[in-house]
């Protein structure tokens, strides 16, 4: 699915924004002059938008207000400036109480960020897993240890080595698998972020290994569908921009499903609602959310077994879900049409949106460039 398309409605080009949402979190900071958070909202891109990267160019994530205490212009600025009291205890659709499981976690970062917004006083539980063995672990990331005391200090979160997301019945340990009376254990949401397959090279997720993602990605849904509650969602996190958004997940991720069904597939596509059902189960892809890491301290992305981070301010989390919500104690990620009562933790982006942040980034940088042009005068 490309991420780019012409709006005849629109007076500049914008990214595609179908089943597209954002933080209220993100979207308060892009408002109040965030650069990061306005690239991660609206996706500009020198080919897609030449003016707007060329007066406002993108800077690195950390520069966010909310990374941490941050020293910008001259003036400290820490997540503290934003009152992030709106959103009750609601980040991302993770919420106190939840029973989730990750896989694929590299450091353990996105485990312990989840832990944090579910896990409270005996409530909630994390189930946080690792391809890798934790020796291997410990002697490529520095911070490791420090990350794994804090995750075991929860009395609520298990933490497992060597589980592999397209063999979770075979590779998760007996206890978390079944519960104390015997019936399999459920979690309200499965998350993958940024699957590949392991290259030694370090370019992965190219096009020469696209079909093996692909594959990875529809293995992983079929092993965790099983393991889902009645309204959990799958979450995968990618990158939008080319490779990976030609991987078509919102449709690719469903497809083991049907095929595991005999479903034929004419009978089943719908484009990017495309439903599949497994144990009696509708699924669809339900949007996606634009990623934002400063909501999910302490993460950090990273390569399989490397150290170093990677920039992913165009990145998205892939949500699916079934087709039809029944009502339970937990929200789904993405808000219910019509569902007025709800408190919703992202809201959809829109062209309106996307306007709105340019014209308000090209006016900050204008005034940034007078400030600059008025002090070169004073120096003369």
């Amino acid at each position: 699915m490309s991420t780019k398309r012409d709006t005849s409605n629109a007076s500049h080009p914008t990214r595609n924004i179908d089943n597209l949402y954002c933080s209220t979190i993100t979207y308060a900071c892009a408002k109040s002059g965030c650069t990061s958070c306005a690239y991660k909202i609206c996706n500009f891109d020198i080919a897609l938008d030449v003016e707007f990267t060329r007066c406002v160019p993108n800077v690195r994530p950390e520069c966010c207000p909310r990374a941490g205490d941050a020293t910008k212009g001259g003036v400290k600025r820490s997540c503290e400036d934003h009152d992030d009291s709106s959103v009750e205890n609601i980040i991302l659709g993770y919420q106190k109480g939840m029973s989730v499981l990750t896989v694929g976690d590299g450091d353990f970062t996105f485990s312990l960020a989840v832990a944090r917004l579910v896990c409270d006083k005996g409530s909630g539980r994390v189930v946080a897993t690792s391809y890798e063995e934790e020796a291997t672990l410990q002697k490529v990331y520095p911070d490791f240890e420090s990350t794994l005391k804090e995750l075991q200090g929860h009395n609520d979160v298990d933490v497992c080595y060597q589980v592999d997301a397209t063999r979770l019945d075979d590779t998760l340990p007996k206890s978390l698998k079944s519960a104390q009376d015997g019936r399999q254990r459920k979690y309200h949401r499965i998350i993958w972020n940024f699957p590949c397959t392991a290259i030694s090279s370090g370019q992965d997720g190219q096009n020469s290994a696209m079909e093996e993602n692909k594959a990875l990605v529809r293995q992983f849904v079929c092993n965790a569908l099983p393991y889902l509650s009645l309204n959990g969602e799958i979450v995968v996190a990618h990158k939008t921009k080319p490779p990976y958004c030609q991987w078509g997940l919102e449709v690719v991720a469903l497809e083991g499903l049907r095929n595991n069904t005999g479903t034929d597939e004419g009978e089943r596509r719908g484009g990017d609602k495309e439903v599949s059902a497994a144990n009696g189960i509708e699924f669809e892809y339900k949007g996606r959310v634009v990623f934002d890491k400063c909501l999910l301290k302490p993460y950090t992305p990273r390569k399989a077994l490397d150290r170093k981070s990677f920039p992913c301010h165009d990145a998205c989390f892939y949500v699916f879900g079934r087709s039809k919500v029944i009502a339970g104690d937990y929200q789904p990620t993405i808000p219910i049409q019509d569902e007025k009562e709800s408190f919703n933790s992202v809201v959809p982006v829109t062209e309106s949106m996307i306007g709105e942040l340019r014209a308000l980034h090209l006016r900050l940088a204008e005034a940034k460039q007078g400030d600059r042009s008025r002090k070169r005068r004073r120096k003369k």
